[in-house]
């Protein structure tokens, strides 16, 4: 009988190791270029927090803004423990209303949920691996110089009584989590920040 546990054994071993290496060989991976667009680098993200956000700072249009780094990868590393991943999208500059010309940079920033059972615990709405959190309308998007500047189609944001009360929870949930290291909302969006 235990020389049957041990054959038993070893073949459930080698089964898995089978089934571990057929799912690693599926695994998808972004290509080049679009980096941090999927799970996989979402994943490479937390394991080493700041370096997106140092990467995207040291940009020209970052300078001002990159004595916040410290800051931002406190919040990075505090939403890792919750499943989620801060992302730097740039520091375009918002327009002000009736002063072409004037705007000034502000970090735009959006959060990528890394494993939504944990994430679960901190905010609300559709919690998918590899997807921003749901705050309602889309972050702006940098091109491949990086963001500039953001286009006044880009502000329009809903009115409030439009958006669902989860939205409004993690828009809230945002303030909060990031006004607790100093940064305060620009504007109507829910993506830009700047230092107080």
């Amino acid at each position: 009988m235990p020389q049957m546990q041990t054959t038993g054994r070893g073949w459930i071993h080698s089964c898995l190791s089978l089934l571990a290496l057929g799912m690693a060989s599926c695994a998808v991976v972004p290509p080049p270029g679009e980096a941090g667009q999927g799970v996989a680098g979402e994943i490479a993200s937390v394991a080493s927090p700041g370096g997106d956000i140092a990467q995207v700072l040291s940009l020209p249009e970052c300078r001002s803004l990159a004595g916040q780094r410290a800051r931002l990868q406190k919040v990075h590393a505090d939403l890792a423990r919750e499943g989620m991943a801060l992302r730097v999208l740039g520091c375009p500059e918002l327009p002000v209303a009736g002063k072409p010309g004037t705007g000034k940079p502000v970090l735009a920033l959006a959060v990528v949920v890394v494993d939504g059972e944990r994430a679960a615990d901190s905010v609300r709405g559709p919690l998918a691996d590899g997807e921003l959190l749901d705050m309602g309308s889309a972050a702006p998007a940098a091109g491949a110089a990086g963001m500039q500047r953001v286009g006044t189609a880009s502000l329009a944001q809903p009115p409030d009584d439009a958006l669902s009360p989860d939205v409004l929870f993690n828009r809230e949930w945002l303030r909060k989590r990031l006004a607790g290291q100093g940064l305060r909302p620009v504007g109507n969006t829910w993506w830009a920040f700047a230092p107080r």
